[in-house]
């Protein structure tokens, strides 16, 4: 009897646990969806990956620990966070001109892209780490964590090629000589992709594992 208590009692706390972060996910998220409707059906779009990994991830962590890589921490999320505010402010006060190549643009094709993955790498590795070296808990398995994570970056991959598609239907030659010169999703990282759907394909495969293959490095090496 005294264990059917014990029993039930742990799972009333656990429901109370997950119903309180449910909720606090929700508060923070209310206001970023709000926000939706005058971004247009396109940014509303591309909110939307971002939008249910923050939820998943929230409800997800793992009891807050001080842990010896806090300041990597702090720096990968100010600049993902920084580079957005940015990249965002500046598509807004250029995109009359036309097509926006200067700036964060001229170092990266989907900046604002780039700069979700790099705060979205940071809060997974955080997580993992704590899920891993404490007794942090979360609806979520290490795995199921970095998966949902590498869905998210294939979702990312699969709008910016819809809408490089859209942007070279509206400029053209103007565009594919931008995309021939700027890398796509991550810096630096280009190739000659308006000759052929192979580069283009393997371009974003390359920009898809290099961010995998740099989270599961670091994830190794502090074990």
């Amino acid at each position: 009897m005294d264990s059917d208590e014990h029993q039930q009692t742990t799972s009333k706390d656990s429901f109370g646990l997950l119903k309180s972060r449910i909720t606090s996910a929700a508060a923070l998220l209310l206001p970023l969806l709000a926000s939706i409707p005058p971004l247009g059906v396109w940014g509303g779009l591309m909110t939307i990956p971002f939008l249910m990994y923050l939820l998943l991830m929230i409800g997800s962590l793992g009891s807050v620990v001080l842990e010896p890589l806090d300041i990597f921490n702090i720096a990968g999320y100010s600049i993902g966070i920084i580079l957005l505010l940015y990249s965002i402010a500046y598509l807004w006060k250029k995109k009359a001109t036309g097509l926006v190549t200067t700036g964060p643009y001229s170092i990266v094709r989907h900046p604002q892209y780039f700069s979700i993955i790099v705060f979205t790498a940071v809060m997974t590795y955080q997580s993992v780490w704590i899920l891993q070296h404490t007794f942090g808990f979360g609806w979520l398995s290490v795995e199921q964590t970095k998966i949902m994570w590498y869905i998210m970056l294939f979702a990312y991959v699969v709008i910016a090629d819809i809408e490089e598609k859209h942007l070279e239907k509206v400029y053209g030659y103007e565009w594919i000589d931008y995309r021939n010169k700027v890398g796509f999703l991550i810096p630096f990282v280009r190739f000659r992709s308006g000759v052929g759907f192979r580069l283009r394909f393997l371009e974003e495969l390359v920009c898809m594992l290099i961010p995998i293959v740099a989270l599961d490095a670091l994830l190794y090496l502090t074990a």
